[in-house]
């Protein structure tokens, strides 16, 4: 039986299945407050956060993993047909899913690193 890969820092920790969890909600959330002004493509993930920390992680992970990432969650398509799709083998296919996810982490650990410093963090 496979681990869960989880996402670890002193400030959060965020295993694979609560950043599905956070796309499906911001997908969700962002379709009922505003459907008719909606830019949710597969160009841009991005658009489904609202809070503006998960936006910026998402907007700088690179294309292809982010179009793999919005067929895989918000389309909720199955493997198979995200290879016809996209002329992929599912090894390829399964690596950018899993790197755009560890992309999306890194960089969210990165801002809030960031933000903490500006904040005058580690102080201890």
């Amino acid at each position: 039986m496979k681990q869960q890969k989880t996402f670890k820092t002193k400030d959060i920790n965020l295993p694979n299945e609560e950043i599905k969890k956070i796309f499906e909600q911001n997908y969700y959330n962002k379709s009922f407050q505003d459907v008719d002004n909606s830019d949710v493509t597969i160009n841009h993930l991005e658009n489904i956060f609202t809070n503006e920390a998960y936006y910026l992680a998402m907007k700088i992970v690179p294309l292809l993993e982010r179009k793999v990432l919005y067929l895989s969650f918000v389309e909720n398509i199955r493997l198979n047909d995200i290879c016809k799709r996209l002329k992929l083998p599912k090894n390829k296919v399964i690596h950018l899913r899993n790197q755009g996810i560890t992309h999306f982490k890194n960089n969210l650990r990165t801002m809030y690193k960031a933000e903490n410093m500006k904040k005058g963090g580690n102080k201890q």
